[in-house]
């Protein structure tokens, strides 16, 4: 049985763990600072690019399995 690749799950999964990562890690720099508007739209972008990123390449795979299967 053939595995299939699931990149479009992996990737966006990895970064948004990597996001989480380094909002929990800037939180007490913005926290001493009193900063929040930047820290919630840094937080808010980096959290909408995985979600994005995923509906991207599962469109991507979609087509590309489209194709290779017409062969």
């Amino acid at each position: 049985m053939k595995r299939k690749n699931k990149k479009h799950i992996l990737l966006p999964a990895a970064l948004l763990i990597y996001m989480v990562g380094m909002a929990v890690l800037a939180y007490p720099k913005y926290r001493e600072q009193g900063n929040w508007n930047e820290y919630l739209l840094v937080v808010g972008i980096g959290l909408l690019l995985p979600i994005l990123l995923f509906f991207v390449l599962k469109r991507r795979k979609k087509i590309r399995d489209k194709f290779t299967n017409m062969d």
